[in-house]
C-alpha cells in the first residue's frame, strides 16, 4: 500500500532504539480499518535496526533521522513533516486497536467544534500483558480540567487538527517528561477538547520507559509547575494547592543535586522550595508510613538544607 498524495490522517511516530517494538507499532497502524493516512517515523538517533525496521514495510513510510534531541523534538519533525488535516501521535512503545483511527475521524467530522480528541487506552507491562488496566481513571474534558488535575490526555490516543499547531505551536523540547502536560494545556486553552470514553491503544509499560527513570522526570515536573505557575495561576482552583506542588519538586531537584555533588544548586533549590513551603516534608507522609518514619519526613528538608548549606560553605 503506497501512502495517499493528499492525506486525511498524519500518523507521528517517534522512536529511540526500539526496533523490536517499533515494528509491532507499524503493524498496529498498518492494521487500521481506513486507509486515508500517511506514516511520519522521526528516528531520534537510534543505533539499532530501526531505519532497516522501516524500511522493511513495502508502504512508503517518510522516514526522518535526526540527531537524539529528546522526543518532543522528535515529535515537532514529524508535525512539520506532516501533510494531513489531522494529526496523531503514536509512542513506538505503544500500539493501536484497529478502528482507532476511523472512530476518531468520524468524531472529528461530526464535531467540528473541537480541536483535540483523545481516548481511553489498556496499560500493562510487557512481562504480564494479562494484568492490564484501563487508563486514565481521571478524564478532563476542559482546560480548566487539565490545569488543575493530572495529565489525563495519553498521547498515543491523541488525534487533533492541523490548525491546533498552527495557533499553539509545537512541543516544548526543554520538558522532557512533561512535554505533553503543557501542550494539552495550550491546546485546550485556545480549542474544544472531546473524550472518547473507549479504549483505542495499548501502553505497553518495560524497562526502557521514561517513567522508568523517576529521577529524570522530577526536573521536568518542576519546570511545568513553574510554567503553570507562572501562566495560568489566577485560573488554579486552588493556587495553593499548585504551589505546593511545585515545592515538592524543587525539593526533590535539590536533594538529587545534593546526592550528585552539585551542592550550590542543591542549597538554591531546598531553600526555595521551603520558603514556598514551610511544612515541605508533610507532603511525603502517607497513611501507612510507620510513626518513627512520620516524625522524621517533616524535618527532612530542614536537615537537608543545613547539610548542603554546611557543604557549600566547607567548599568556600
Amino acid at each position: 500500500m503506497s501512502m495517499p498524495a493528499r492525506p486525511l490522517v498524519s500518523v507521528v511516530i517517534p522512536t529511540f532504539n526500539r526496533a523490536a517494538m517499533l515494528r509491532e507499532a507499524l503493524e498496529s497502524v498498518f492494521h487500521q480499518t481506513v486507509k486515508s493516512f500517511e506514516v511520519i517515523v522521526v528516528d531520534d538517533g537510534s543505533t539499532d535496526d530501526t531505519s532497516r525496521v522501516v524500511k522493511s514495510f513495502a508502504h512508503g513510510i517518510v522516514y526522518l533521522r535526526q540527531e537524539n534531541q529528546g522526543v518532543a523534538a522528535a515529535r515537532n519533525s514529524g508535525i512539520k513533516a506532516a501533510k494531513g488535516r489531522y494529526i496523531a501521535f503514536l509512542d513506538s512503545d505503544d500500539l493501536w486497536l484497529p478502528h482507532k483511527l476511523e472512530r476518531q475521524i468520524d468524531y472529528l467530522r461530526a464535531h467540528p467544534d473541537v480541536g483535540l480528541l483523545y481516548a481511553r487506552m489498556w496499560s500493562y507491562r510487557t512481562e504480564t500483558p494479562q494484568e492490564r488496566r484501563l487508563d486514565p481513571h481521571v478524564v478532563a474534558r476542559t482546560f480548566a480540567d487539565l490545569v488543575n488535575g493530572p495529565n489525563a490526555i495519553t498521547t498515543s490516543t491523541v488525534m487533533m487538527r492541523r490548525e491546533c499547531v498552527q495557533v499553539v505551536g509545537l512541543f516544548n523540547p526543554a520538558l522532557r517528561g512533561t512535554e505533553d502536560h503543557e501542550f494539552w494545556l495550550r491546546v485546550a486553552r485556545r480549542f474544544s477538547i472531546a473524550f472518547l470514553d473507549e479504549p483505542l491503544a495499548e501502553y505497553r509499560r518495560h524497562g526502557k520507559s521514561i517513567n522508568g527513570d523517576p529521577i529524570g522526570l522530577y526536573d521536568a515536573y518542576r519546570r511545568l509547575y513553574e510554567i503553570i505557575w507562572r501562566e495560568y495561576r489566577r485560573e488554579l482552583r486552588d493556587p495553593r494547592a499548585a504551589e505546593r506542588q511545585l515545592a515538592k519538586f524543587e525539593y526533590l531537584c535539590g536533594t538529587t543535586a545534593l546526592k550528585r555533588g552539585d551542592r550550590r544548586r542543591a542549597l538554591k533549590l531546598i531553600r526555595t522550595a521551603l520558603a514556598r513551603d514551610a511544612a515541605l516534608g508533610q507532603q511525603f507522609v502517607k497513611k501507612d508510613t510507620p510513626w518513627h518514619v512520620k516524625v522524621w519526613l517533616p524535618i527532612k528538608p530542614y536537615a537537608a538544607l543545613t547539610v548542603s548549606a554546611l557543604q557549600t560553605l566547607g567548599r568556600n
